[in-house]
């Protein structure tokens, strides 16, 4: 019986081990450093034993660059990135945070260099890769994004390097004196897409919802009455309801599937309410979520299946999508049609972590307000604030007939 292949690169403290399962079949390739296995068994895709042994000298190589840096203090992005990705900090965010800041780090690192030594960081490297990002270099497909995507991988960065400012090695000295990022302006949108729905599309929505979906009238309805994102409002529950609680009842969102992460109840409008009332009289009794799926009614329908129907009930009702956003144009008519309401109870309400970015990014200057504030605003007097009607007009030069200035 032929043998299984086996081989040990390296050295003491810092080893690749490739093997065979199968004698002839994929290989296999596992890390050891400092004792520890750092990566687990995992194939490399292929049975070439000869390219499988360059891979892990490129592997060892990239390895001892790691280990350099940190004996030396020259931090690289490498090394970074893995410290920051198996510390407390980072597994205390959501699983679908830690995925999409891991892309947004390798998308960085790959552009920088991975063995690129972080204090040397400057304003040169992050213009280049906004412009590369920006014009479609950094993607396999060349397509282009917008200075926000940019942007969000830079914070992503810049959380990375705050927190190597904070964690400190044995010695007691931090991983990075400084981060290097603070002070370089980020790509920003001169004029950001955040377009906001209205109240009149919305009747006209509703009346041909429930021919497309029959979920779909009471999502449309709490995204309308509520403010809250997609997603919290496809994974409601019964246990969510507090339907005889005064005065028309209430809804609990859970943390888990918000970006804040915490739960808050809220009160139901009347004929918000009703709808409510309507739709779990229509729900099967085994059923725990107001939003079932069609094919496993023990889990929630998804959001893109949702999306898709909420377009189709937009052609249906001979209205046009809003360009650049679906549900979260109703989430910024929500905060717009507050204003007038504390900045605070209205982000509690909402699911804002920050009246910052509610009064940023969601509220909205409309028409009516602007005429308030330009013809309506009182007149400040030496005693105070007044109310007036302005009668006083410009003086001018007085004439004769034959247009000459009187002497």
């Amino acid at each position: 019986m032929p043998k299984l292949w086996r081989e040990s690169l390296g050295e003491r403290g810092c080893r690749v081990m490739l093997f065979e399962r199968t004698p002839g079949g994929p290989i296999y390739r596992e890390v050891w450093v400092g004792g520890v296995r750092v990566a687990a068994q995992k194939s490399i895709g292929h049975r070439d034993r000869e390219q499988a042994k360059a891979e892990a000298f490129t592997l060892l190589a990239s390895l001892k660059v790691r280990r350099e840096s940190l004996a030396t203090g020259h931090v690289t992005l490498a090394t970074l990135f893995d410290k920051y990705d198996g510390s407390p900090a980072f597994r205390a965010k959501k699983a679908r945070t830690q995925a999409e800041d891991r892309r947004k780090l390798e998308q960085v690192t790959s552009f920088l260099g991975r063995d690129r030594a972080v204090a040397t960081i400057g304003p040169s490297d992050v213009q280049r890769y906004a412009e590369a990002r920006m014009s479609g270099q950094c993607s396999p497909k060349g397509k282009p994004v917008r200075a926000r995507a940019v942007a969000a991988d830079l914070v992503a960065l810049s959380i990375m390097l705050n927190w190597a400012t904070r964690e400190r090695r044995s010695d007691g000295t931090p991983l990075l004196t400084h981060n290097p990022l603070r002070g370089i302006r980020l790509p920003a949108e001169k004029n950001p897409r955040r377009p906001i729905e209205t109240y009149d599309r919305y009747l006209k929505l509703m009346r041909v919802a429930g021919a497309v979906d029959w979920r779909l009238p009471l999502a449309v309805a709490l995204a309308e009455s509520t403010g809250q994102r997609v997603s919290a409002i496809l994974h409601l529950g019964r246990e969510d309801l507090a339907l005889d609680r005064l005065p028309y009842g209430w809804v609990q969102f859970r943390g888990e599937h918000q970006k804040n992460g915490c739960d808050h109840w809220v009160p139901l409008t009347k004929n918000t309410a009703r709808l409510v009332r309507r739709h779990v009289r229509s729900l099967p009794g085994e059923v725990a979520f107001l939003f079932p799926a069609d094919t496993q009614p023990t889990h929630p329908v998804d959001r893109w299946f949702m999306s898709r129907r909420l377009r189709a009930a937009y052609q249906r009702a001979g209205l046009k999508p809003l360009n650049g956003g679906l549900w979260h144009p109703y989430r910024r008519k929500f905060a717009t049609e507050r204003k007038h309401l504390p900045l605070r109870d209205v982000a509690v309400a909402g699911g804002w972590k920050e009246p910052r970015t509610l009064l940023e990014c969601y509220q909205q200057s409309d028409a009516a307000t602007l005429q308030g504030v330009m013809l309506r605003a009182p007149k400040l007097f030496s005693d105070g604030l007044r109310e007036i009607t302005p009668t006083v007009t410009p003086s001018g030069r007085s004439h004769t007939r034959k247009g000459r200035r009187k002497s």
